[in-house]
C-alpha cells in the first residue's frame, strides 16, 4: 500500500486555532506521532500541557500532495498562509528555511563539486554503524525518509534545518568556509 503525501495541521482543541503545520510522506503516521512523541520540543510541551487536562491537539489534513508537486513548497505555502492570518505557529523553522542549493560545493568551498556527496557518504556510514535502516533513522531523527535518502545520495535543495537535524544525531554540525553569492538579473 502506498503511503499518502500530505500537509497537516495541529489545532487547539479549545480555540480550533492552528499551532503547527507539517508535511508527511507517510500518511497519518507522522502527524499522529506528535500526540505521543513529537520531534519538536515546543510541540511536546504543548501536547503534554493538553494531556495534563485530558485533551490533545486535533490533527487535520490540509492538503493531499501529488507525487508531481514539491511537498516542501506546499508546506511553506500553508505556513505562510497561516502566518499571514496572524497564527502563532510552533514550527521551529517557519516560512523560508535556508535551502542548500545544488551547487553546494560553491557554497562550502573547494569547488570540486563533491561536498554534498561527502556529506551524504558520511551520513550513510554513520547510520550504518548504528545498524539502523534509513526508515528507522528518519523516524528517530524526526525527519522524512525522503530527506535521509536525498542526503545519502548527495542530492541537494534540502532544508538546512533537516541536514542539521541529521548531523545532530551524530553530534556534528556544518562549518561553512565560503559563501558564494549569485547575481540576479531583473527586467
Amino acid at each position: 500500500m502506498k503511503k499518502q503525501r500530505l500537509i497537516y495541521s495541529l489545532r487547539c482543541p479549545f480555540t480550533n486555532e492552528i499551532h503547527y503545520i507539517g508535511k508527511s510522506t507517510q500518511g497519518m503516521i507522522r502527524p499522529l506521532t506528535h500526540l505521543s512523541n513529537s520531534h519538536s520540543e515546543k510541540i511536546k510541551e504543548w501536547v503534554n500541557n493538553l494531556k495534563e487536562i485530558g485533551h490533545a491537539p486535533v490533527v487535520n489534513v490540509i492538503e493531499y500532495v501529488s507525487i508531481d508537486d514539491d511537498i516542501d513548497n506546499r508546506e511553506r505555502y500553508w505556513i505562510q498562509m497561516e502566518v499571514n492570518k496572524g497564527s502563532m505557529l510552533l514550527n521551529s523553522c517557519l516560512v523560508t528555511p535556508l535551502l542548500i542549493e545544488s551547487k553546494l560545493d560553491g557554497l562550502l568551498g573547494n569547488g570540486e563539486g563533491m561536498e554534498s556527496l561527502k556529506i551524504g557518504n558520511f551520513v550513510k556510514e554513520r547510520r550504518r554503524r548504528l545498524e539502523m535502516t534509513q526508515e528507522e533513522f528518519a523516524d528517530r531523527a524526526g525527519i522524512a525518509l525522503t530527506v535521509i535518502r536525498k542526503i545519502e545520495k548527495g542530492k541537494t535543495n534540502l532544508a538546512l534545518e533537516s541536514l542539521l537535524q541529521v548531523l545532530k544525531m551524530f553530534g556534528c554540525t556544518i562549518n561553512v568556509g565560503k559563501i558564494k553569492t549569485h547575481n540576479v538579473i531583473t527586467k
